[in-house]
């Protein structure tokens, strides 16, 4: 990532710092380090949910009112009119951080411990934190990986061929299970031209 890339990555470096915070206060012995490992990964799904329901139905919601389409704009419909612009790819802390909190406090309320909120809120940071750097490997990057390929070219015809599908941006599992998924056929080819539409 370029030097001028990891400064909007301050929301993923208050979460760490957060994280590992609150493990530090919460620990209990009670529980195993495959419980721990559980929770997180719990967390991970939690998170994997989250932006699933936060793209489709809150960020691509057709606003009537001038102010919710001007919000809704600014929230993250100005990022598909330029996706390459990194100012408009992260998201920041004033838009992540009330929703950051009601889900910590949902956890605690519901769970009634502290520990168990910590750790499905650490693994929620970790999804969130993958999200983010797949984000910009998508929008920036060229991968290796046939996995981080397969992802990149999901997202780049989520952005320029259906966008009302394909709202996955860390995995396709929700679209999958609430029907939004589409395979992609000819990857190289939508890879391509996905490419070549960033561009313009």
């Amino acid at each position: 990532m370029a030097r001028t890339g990891w400064k909007h990555l301050k929301p993923a470096y208050f979460y760490t710092a957060l994280v590992a915070c609150l493990i530090v206060i919460t620990s209990e012995k009670s529980f195993s380090w495959y419980q721990n490992f559980l929770l997180i990964g719990l967390g991970v799904l939690s998170w994997e949910l989250m932006e699933y329901g936060l793209h489709r139905f809150i960020f691509h919601y057709r606003a009537r009112s001038e102010f919710g389409k001007k919000l809704l704009y600014a929230a993250h419909i100005s990022h598909h009119d330029h996706p390459r612009e990194k100012n408009r790819l992260f998201a920041s802390l004033v838009l992540s951080l009330p929703i950051a909190t009601v889900y910590f406090l949902s956890a605690w309320v519901i769970t009634g411990s502290l520990h168990v909120a910590s750790y499905l809120f650490t693994g929620l940071a970790a999804g969130y934190s993958c999200y983010e750097w797949l984000h910009f490997q998508s929008h920036h990057r060229r991968p290796r990986l046939r996995l981080f390929k397969y992802l990149k070219t999901y997202h780049l015809l989520h952005h320029h061929d259906t966008p009302e599908l394909r709202f996955g941006v860390t995995s396709p599992l929700f679209d999958m299970f609430f029907g939004t998924f589409r395979p992609v056929m000819k990857p190289l080819v939508c890879h391509k031209k996905a490419q070549k539409a960033q561009k313009l």
